[in-house]
């Protein structure tokens, strides 16, 4: 993948700036917001750039997702830098400093030539920013409102398909262990579970069009992610899920306004 990323203006996050060099926020509620939003993302963030590294590893000429996997590490690191300068929690300054870790050897391994072993890195790359994104979120959590705890639902479906798509697309090129595949079908479950709650929500109008293309389009997008051992569609998966992505897209707009 090294010509798909040669020309990228990513540069490694210097740790000593990104934990020390910013200004801190008070510890208030405004500043627990702002870091559970980011903790969210980079959970999203961690899944979708693995997906498109396996996927490019199928399909290097897809410039979309070549433009798509920049974009991931860029917005990484906006989300590490916005959580370095809101926190005074040291068990979150630690977090950050494995994260932004994580980042900087993500971004070396994608300037590498694709073989399983950097494949397999990136598989645990991923888990690691995923892991470090949820115990932020744990560290600053705090009782939600209705409309905020809608918010995170619909955040974390768009997670589900990209932690989906990100297993399918692995086990495209080989990662086809038990541990995998299971991941795969829990994301599935989770996402069914989450689809049960926003159906109860009530929305009206447009939003309401946004869910009933959802429920249209998920039992399909279903099908090809747990068929990942009988046929093979990266392609047609890819663009499922991001199509998916983006209607779900319109319903955290929708609840971003109502808070």
């Amino acid at each position: 993948m090294k010509n798909l990323m040669k020309k990228s203006t990513v540069k490694p996050i210097l740790l000593a700036v990104l934990l020390f060099g910013s200004q801190l926020y008070g510890a208030t509620t405004r500043s627990d917001v702002k870091l559970l939003e980011a903790s969210e993302d980079i959970k999203l963030i961690s899944q979708q750039i693995v997906k498109d590294y396996f996927y490019l590893s199928q399909n290097a000429k897809k410039l979309n997702a070549a433009h798509s996997l920049e974009d991931g590490v860029l917005a990484l690191d906006e989300k590490l830098r916005l959580i370095a300068s809101a926190t005074k929690n040291e068990d979150t300054k630690n977090v950050l400093t494995f994260l932004a870790f994580s980042r900087d050897q993500i971004s070396e391994t994608i300037a590498l030539p694709y073989d399983m072993e950097n494949g397999a890195l990136m598989l645990d790359y991923s888990e690691t920013l995923l892991e470090g994104a949820e115990s932020i979120a744990s560290d600053h959590s705090y009782d939600f409102s209705n409309e905020e705890q809608m918010l995170i639902n619909v955040k974390n479906m768009a997670y589900l398909i990209e932690r989906m798509t990100k297993y399918y697309m692995a086990f495209q090129v080989g990662f086809n262990d038990h541990n995998n595949i299971r991941q795969l079908q829990e994301a599935v479950k989770t996402f069914e579970s989450e689809l049960i709650t926003i159906n109860a929500y009530g929305y009206r109008g447009e939003s309401a069009k946004y869910l009933s293309i959802i429920n249209q389009y998920w039992p399909i997008a279903k099908e090809f992610f747990l068929s990942l051992e009988k046929e093979k569609l990266p392609n047609i998966l890819y663009i499922s899920a991001t199509h998916l992505e983006n209607v779900i897209a319109k319903l955290e707009r929708y609840h971003i306004k109502n808070q």
